[in-house]
């Protein structure tokens, strides 16, 4: 992959298309942004391109609960086992 920084929208678009690592990438440069952030957290929480870590994924979930991310707080509480349709990893 190239040394370039590609916007958030690319970086969706690499997730979408499964091409994890370069979605990995781009995202740790909008990591400050919620919308990154869940999406580190589900990179983690599925293992897509990286080594799956439960841990890690809600470590970036409580990132981007915290800044008012909706669906990383769903996926927080699927982890903590808090919902009828609980998402144990």
């Amino acid at each position: 992959m190239q040394n370039r920084t590609y916007t958030l929208d690319e970086a969706v678009s690499f997730y979408e298309e499964s091409r994890y690592e370069e979605a990995m990438s781009a995202f740790m440069h909008h990591r400050k942004n919620p919308e990154a952030q869940y999406y580190i957290g589900m990179l983690y929480y599925e293992g897509f391109g990286v080594e799956k870590s439960v841990e890690e994924a809600k470590r970036w979930f409580k990132k981007a609960s915290r800044a008012g991310s909706l669906d990383a707080e769903y996926m927080l509480l699927c982890c903590e086992g808090n919902t009828s349709s609980c998402c144990k990893g």
